[in-house]
């Protein structure tokens, strides 16, 4: 059982062992991409299997130039500074929103996770990728269980279809707070107008972070919440 907290360039070939370690980092980039895909995820399973490879072969060129250059060191600093400009670049939006910061820290230690491999720790990648995946199953369980718990709020959203464009946008708000799923009556109303109602059971402060996004959409003149004391009306 050496092979899982070993160095795996000490236990066979160097040769033979750094193609393991590169099929361990897209097993291991594939496994936490599939439940982000699942989920429709901006960083899913494509972008995850990349971060992880990619990782991985940075660092196993930092060990190769230790030798010419002196100090791998600076190759996975490197790294880390890289993902912090991609993760970034996942959590902030035009509109000067910020969302998305659990895609960010699943491409951040995704790339840790690399990392590790492509340092000849090919086991501890796998249990590490292992341990991510049981975090963001588990935490989504209680989340769900959690949002069982709130009162309702039934919200309805008035806005102007524009050729159907309008509707994709809202549906991909949606998307970000995993509430496509929940049953939706689309409805047209006066002047050209549709609407929209879902019936949501989100915590406080994801619900006004939902509002506030919708409210973004130039198309979206009302946005009428009840059952949570307060109506809202943009446009």
């Amino acid at each position: 059982m050496n092979w899982l907290t070993t160095d795996w360039k000490t236990l066979m070939d160097p040769g033979l062992a750094h193609v393991g370690l590169i099929l361990v980092a897209l097993f291991c980039g594939a496994l936490i991409g599939l439940e982000r895909q699942r989920h429709e995820k901006p960083a899913g399973l494509r972008t995850l299997i990349l971060v992880c490879l990619g990782s991985a072969a940075f660092t196993m060129a930092g060990f190769a130039f230790t030798s010419k250059t002196g100090d791998s060191g600076r190759v996975a600093a490197q790294i880390v500074t890289g993902i912090g400009f991609l993760g970034a670049g996942v959590i902030l939006h035009p509109r000067g929103t910020i969302s998305g910061a659990t895609t960010a820290a699943t491409i951040w230690v995704t790339a840790a996770i690399g990392m590790l491999a492509g340092a000849g720790y090919g086991g501890g990648a796998v249990a590490l990728s292992l341990l991510v995946r049981l975090v963001l199953q588990g935490a989504e369980t209680y989340e769900i269980r959690l949002y069982k718990k709130q009162p309702p709020a039934v919200v309805s959203f008035d806005f102007d279809p524009s050729g159907g464009r309008t509707r994709i946008r809202l549906e991909r708000v949606l998307i970000d707070y995993s509430t496509l799923d929940i049953p939706a009556k689309w409805e047209a109303i006066r002047d050209g107008m549709e609407r929209v109602t879902l019936r949501l059971q989100l915590p406080r402060r994801h619900l006004r972070e939902l509002l506030d996004d919708i409210v973004e959409i130039p198309e979206v003149k009302s946005v009428n919440q009840e059952n949570r004391s307060s109506t809202s009306t943009a446009g």
